[in-house]
């Protein structure tokens, strides 16, 4: 330990004189080869041979503001916190599992990946942690339960990977929609059946809409097997809430993903007739060819059949009562054969009211 101490301090110093310094088996009795410079350290083939980091002087570390190791580590390294500047962080597909992970000392982070590291649960991050951290990447790991709790602190929070995840249920999703920065979530999980523990309040969604609404940003989520009409408010409680609210609400997800292969509604004359026209008040120009749009569907009356919310065509392929100014005529078929006939009984029958007129 003591020669690969001295070897990695070598080549510390190095650094300091040509800026730059790449070496093969810079750690010794390891696979890994080592690329750095005065800000950055990147740890590359080492196989998992690495149970912690080697510090040889405060003031050097001190530089690093940047680690990459991949599939480097057999634990969490207890020395990070040495490297106490760090603003990327990439220990993706190392072995971590059950260990707990201490973030407390990095205060300056802005980029983790803690990708495909064999954990079970979400890193604590504390207040100090929170302050500058952008984006999150949790995806490829083992949890099955995600609370937006745990993420309340990361107030600069854009951008929150876990997809990949066997994600069995979801818990007070109003705090992730509520984080001020928060751009884009992904929570596509590997499992089949997901649920939404708790389903969102008005009081919550006036809470988000108020968020929405004070800010430019553009927002997605991405999320499977859990319906948006089980997310935003029902179809039948948007009486209770403004039509200037659903608008915000729907505009800010246009840009979202909800894939149902299980647990999608039904598809409901009543509801469809709502939801669809909530969407057409929607300002946004191409939201007919949005991810909201294509993705979001609800189950027709064959339980087999998929047809999209928003789309009119879905409406008309239920036999619903027809929408506007023609709502008081029976439906009419939608193919184009039923048109037809509908249009010549309709020349007759008013040739019939001249005839009547002229014998009059």
């Amino acid at each position: 330990m003591l020669k690969a101490h001295q070897s990695f301090l070598l080549i510390l110093l190095t650094i300091i004189v040509t800026q730059s310094y790449a070496i093969s088996s810079c750690i010794p009795n390891t696979p890994c080869q080592c690329y750095l410079t005065q800000y950055s350290l990147k740890l590359l083939n080492c196989s998992y041979a690495l149970s912690d980091l080697l510090i040889p002087d405060s003031k050097i570390t001190q530089n690093i503001t940047r680690i990459i190791a991949t599939n480097a580590f057999i634990r969490w390294p207890s020395q990070l916190c040495k490297y106490s500047n760090i603003q990327i962080l990439d220990l993706s597909g190392s072995y971590f599992n059950f260990q707990f992970i201490d973030l407390s000392c990095l205060t300056h982070l802005i980029h983790l990946n803690l990708s495909n590291t064999q954990l079970h649960e979400i890193p604590h991050f504390k207040n100090d942690v929170s302050n500058h951290l952008q984006i999150l990447d949790l995806s490829n790991n083992h949890f099955k339960t995600i609370d937006g709790i745990y993420f309340q602190s990361l107030n600069n929070l854009i951008s929150l990977f876990l997809q990949n995840n066997p994600i069995e249920s979801i818990a007070h999703l109003e705090v992730l929609f509520n984080l001020a920065n928060i751009e884009s979530i992904n929570l596509i999980s590997s499992n089949l059946d997901l649920t939404l523990k708790q389903p969102l309040t008005l009081n919550q969604w006036n809470d988000i809409v108020r968020t929405w609404n004070n800010t430019s940003k553009s927002f997605s989520i991405r999320m499977k097997n859990i319906p948006l009409q089980t997310i935003i408010p029902a179809a039948d409680k948007f009486q209770t809430i403004s039509i200037d609210s659903m608008k915000i609400i729907l505009k800010t997800l246009v840009n979202s993903t909800f894939i149902t292969m299980y647990n999608t509604p039904k598809c409901d004359c009543s509801n469809l007739r709502t939801y669809q026209r909530m969407f057409s008040f929607v300002d946004h120009q191409r939201k007919y060819s949005s991810s909201l749009f294509q993705s979001t569907t609800c189950l027709m009356s064959d339980r087999i059949t998929h047809a999209r919310l928003f789309d009119r065509r879905t409406y008309i392929d239920l036999r619903c009562p027809l929408l506007g100014r023609m709502s008081f005529f029976p439906l009419l078929a939608s193919s184009s054969t039923s048109s037809h006939n509908t249009l010549v009984h309709f020349v007759v029958f008013c040739l019939f009211l001249l005839c009547i007129k002229k014998k009059i």
